[in-house]
């Protein structure tokens, strides 16, 4: 995976705003599709706020898989986790499709599964 991919990935399962924030250009342009609606965000800072206020309830958070590839001139970055939030166990896939300039996103789209209950086959 192309290093701003692991770097993100790395910083969202350490939950490390800081990290996530140097994964992003100043004034990236973050659009992600999650259950709820579209949500959007133009700077670093509101970026990785939004993506580590996804998982700042969790008790629990592991990586379970990830993955990343050019697809033409984009960066995909995929990735699943399975945690605990509200003694709840979950688990939750996203994917990223994003611009890279300097080895930081400039912009990026999200797709999110939403928390789903977790299930031993689903792991």
């Amino acid at each position: 995976m192309p290093d701003v991919g692991t770097r993100f990935v790395e910083a969202v399962a350490a939950q490390d705003t800081t990290a996530l924030t140097e994964c992003f250009v100043a004034d990236v342009l973050f659009r992600a599709l999650t259950p709820p609606g579209l949500r959007e965000r133009t700077s670093a800072a509101e970026a990785a706020a939004l993506v580590t206020q996804w998982f700042g309830d969790s008790t629990e958070l592991r990586l379970l898989d990830s993955h990343g590839a050019e697809v033409g001139d984009r960066l995909h970055v995929s990735y699943r986790f399975a945690g605990i939030e509200n003694g709840e166990a979950f688990v939750v896939e996203q994917h990223l499709f994003c611009v890279v300039e300097d080895d930081k996103i400039a912009r990026a789209n999200l797709l999110c599964s939403g928390f789903r209950p977790r299930l031993v086959a689903a792991e």
